[in-house]
């Protein structure tokens, strides 16, 4: 490189002035630091380069060929993350912080341009205090001008931490995508069992006595919240140092940060808090009503197929041959011990089950317009308003039609990042649900109107005889097939933490023990499918009510009296009437549902 007396640098940097070719950078370039100055400036550069704390969001796999928005649709792991987080389990790049944060361990490659510059003094320090602009200045001038630079490029790997976070928009669809499945399919019958004058009122009040619960379980999750922040400051002023949440850090450091000691708040966790060892009731719970979505899955598939091949072959299979095949199906899915790999397929799960649904309602318009001379409103009113005998039975239909995604109310509220919408969460979920029920109201309403009382308790499997209908039943097949091992996993992992040896998960010997454990769940599930198969509504209000309804109903309202902190009396008669009003139900409907079980037959 030529050398460069400090005269020739400053007759270039009075040179490049007069002739404003390249401007100097001044002191608020972000290349400039000054000595001791405060680092105000740098942080007001470093937001209009947005590069806040609130941006540190987890990079999602690039695919190029779909638009942006369609790729965030497509990677979206937020349910899968909450059905994990719902029982504390985390990914194998997942850690908590001590104050019950969720981090992620990432490995970024990043290419950068490589700068062996030396500052040339021309033996002459007179200027080795001078600005850092003017130095700045004079060498890139002369290294531009003189040609002498090669700048390369070079591949650098950084390991960075950064907290867990995502939009509003993405726990909306957790929500949508968690709470729609296959139970919609069974209420167009359950309305047929009760009579509209009683199943409208019981899905109302059942929602509205769900989000009641759900709203208690989020106060108790603002309580512990806020006492771990409490704690955060009180160590930050103990330790004097900055506050971990919401920051980055690269290698070593973000270990040294985060111990990992904190706890994953969820309904398992809060339940821990509030009862003690009493919190084992509500993980059998969750467990038993997560293998009963799965047993109807495992009945409602069957069906389907069964019809479909009838159609399509003209082959009447046994469904014991269907429910074999989709059983040898699962167990190797519920090996994964980390459901996000299967977000691509629960993505198509949620398209098909979409194309179902839509397709139904078309379905049924098709079949009320066969018969010009009766209206869609007149079908409606001639529906039968009561029916005496199997009302009470809708009642567990109403709280199995949530799936138990209570339980991933918590997680979904963590999920959201921005703080403002953390607060707002709360009514985003009523609004939400309340949307998703009355679509409920309306699509139980429009089948039983279109399909009469030869209505099933599958109701793709009510469908008029047509490539169409077959369609809908392949559709929604599969995508039960792909939401299985998501509806299993939270239940999987209670019976995996009860059943532990204590050695780590990614022991190999560990590893099989657990992967045994999960194919005989599976194939005992599969079982109790064969023995049940034509009682599938029967199953649906047995579970809804011995099970849904107190983790749905009973447990919450508890949990707040015991957790909530300055609670008016109000409040408390009110979460005690509520969960003696649950227990009551729980009891009186699962009785009837047992002693009626031949009433609900198929």
């Amino acid at each position: 490189m030529k050398r460069l007396t400090i005269n020739h640098i400053h007759k270039r940097e009075a040179k490049r002035k007069m002739e404003d070719k390249e401007p100097i950078p001044s002191q608020d370039h972000p290349n400039t630091y000054i000595a001791g100055e405060d680092n105000s400036r740098l942080k007001k550069v470093a937001r209009d380069f947005g590069l806040t704390h609130t941006d540190s969001r987890i990079p999602q796999p690039n695919i190029r060929l779909l638009p942006q928005s369609l790729q965030l649709f497509w990677n979206d792991d937020t349910l899968e993350r909450a059905r994990m987080h719902s029982v504390g389990a985390l990914g194998d790049n997942e850690h908590i912080d001590d104050y019950g944060n969720v981090h992620m361990t990432l490995t970024v490659r990043r290419r950068r341009k490589r700068r062996d510059i030396k500052p040339d003094y021309g033996g002459d320090l007179s200027n080795l205090f001078d600005h850092p602009s003017s130095q700045a200045a004079a060498l890139t001038g002369s290294t531009m001008e003189e040609g002498d630079e090669d700048d390369e490029e070079e591949d650098v790997e950084e390991i960075i931490d950064v907290v867990e976070g995502g939009s509003m928009t993405a726990a909306i669809f957790g929500i949508i995508k968690g709470t729609i499945g296959g139970a919609v399919l069974f209420l167009p019958r359950g309305f047929k069992m009760a009579g509209y004058a009683f199943a409208i009122p019981i899905m109302i009040l059942s929602t509205a006595s769900y989000l009641y619960s759900a709203s208690r379980l989020l106060e108790c999750w603002r309580v512990e919240k806020d006492k771990a922040a409490k704690i955060d400051e009180i160590r930050a002023l103990l330790l004097e140092s900055p506050k971990m949440y919401g920051s980055t850090a690269t290698g070593e450091e973000s270990q040294q940060q985060t111990s990992g000691s904190g706890k994953l708040l969820s309904y398992p966790e809060l339940a821990r808090r509030a009862f003690g060892k009493g919190a084992i009731c509500v993980e059998l719970g969750i467990a038993t009503m997560q293998f009963g979505v799965c047993l109807t899955y495992l009945i409602f598939v069957p069906q389907n197929l069964y019809e479909a091949i009838l159609q399509l072959f003209g082959l009447e299979m046994n469904k014991t041959m269907f429910l074999i095949a989709m059983v040898m199906i699962e167990v190797p899915l519920s090996w994964i011990r980390d459901i996000r790999r299967l977000a691509p397929f629960n993505v198509v799960a949620t398209l098909l089950v979409a194309y179902g649904l839509l397709s139904c309602v078309v379905l049924a318009f098709l079949e009320i317009a066969k018969d010009p001379e009766l209206t869609y409103f007149d079908r409606l009113a001639d529906l039968p308003a009561t029916n005496s005998d199997t009302w009470i039975l809708f009642i567990g239909t109403a709280f199995f039609a949530f799936e138990g995604c209570i339980t991933l109310i918590v997680p979904l509220q963590e999920a959201v990042f921005r703080e403002e919408d953390k607060k707002r969460f709360p009514s985003v979920n009523q609004t939400v649900t309340s949307s998703i029920v009355a679509f409920y109201i309306f699509f139980a309403l429009t089948c039983w109107a279109a399909f009469g009382t030869s209505i099933r308790t599958a109701l793709t499997a009510s469908l008029p005889p047509g490539p169409y209908a077959t369609s809908v039943q392949l559709a929604y097949s599969v995508a039960v097939i792909f939401t299985f091992p998501l509806q299993a996993f939270p239940a999987m992992e209670v019976v995996f933490h009860h059943s532990a040896s204590g050695a780590s998960k990614t022991d190999p010997s560990e590893h099989t023990k657990l992967n045994v454990q999960a194919s005989l769940v599976v194939c005992l599930l599969g079982i109790v499918a064969y023995l049940a198969i034509d009682y599938l509504g029967n199953v649906v209000s047995l579970l809804g009510s011995l099970v849904g309804i107190p983790i749905a109903l009973i447990f919450p309202p508890i949990m707040h009296n015991i957790l909530g902190r300055d609670l008016s009396t109000g409040t408390k008669v009110l979460n005690t009437f509520v969960a003696g009003l649950g227990f009551v139900v729980m009891g009186v409907t699962s009785y009837i549902t047992i002693i009626q079980w031949d009433k609900g037959a198929e």
